[in-house]
């Protein structure tokens, strides 16, 4: 410190010495509580609850058995539908159909569009291939759904839009669109 301040400092009465120090003080206390402290402290009241949440839910060995019997019960529903005769998905296509609609889902979030729905399409046998596809339902912008709708034809070199309906939707103005997505498998030849 130069002599001048420290000289300036002296002539300074002693109680507006100690309010000068107590004010630099509680600023110097403020940003260490806004800067080093307030983050990790949210962030250990959350774990903390998170914490409390689980003991909770893992105290009860019967809820978690009930909810574990409920998930083999709606996964084995889910694989019925999606694996099902009634749909006409069966056999090896029945996990290409699982994939395509998670590659279309996958695809929707890129572009900004609302994937309301799939479905697995029939299987259709020709004398050269298989097509199989989801029918879903959609919403977002036109422009969006274009580039969605190209996103799908460019992402396998098997994936067509096999047919499609766009509409307006009066409530949010977006646009809203049913299309097939099929999937063609050159049969394989018998023996």
């Amino acid at each position: 410190m130069s002599p001048r301040w420290t000289a300036r400092a002296a002539a300074l009465p002693l109680r507006q010495l100690h309010l000068a120090g107590g004010g630099l003080l509680m600023i110097l206390c403020a940003a260490l509580w806004f800067y080093a402290l307030r983050a990790p402290l949210a962030q250990l009241r959350t774990v903390r609850a998170e914490h409390a949440r689980l003991a909770q839910a893992g105290s009860d060995p019967r809820l978690l058995q009930a909810q574990l019997a409920q998930l083999g019960v709606d996964s084995e529903a889910l694989a019925r539908k999606l694996g099902g005769a009634q749909l006409g998905v069966a056999g090896p296509i029945a996990p290409l159909v699982v994939q395509l609609i998670g590659d279309v889902n996958r695809l929707a979030r890129q572009h900004r569009v609302a994937l309301r729905g799939s479905t697995p399409a029939a299987e259709q046998k020709t004398l050269v291939f298989t097509q199989y596809g989801i029918d879903a339902e959609a919403s977002g912008s036109y422009a969006d759904l274009l580039a969605w709708m190209e996103a799908i034809e460019h992402s396998r070199p098997n994936l067509a839009i096999d047919r499609f309906e766009m509409r307006p939707e009066e409530a949010s103005g977006a646009i809203h669109i049913r299309l097939r997505i099929a999937a063609y498998r050159p049969l394989e030849p018998t023996p």
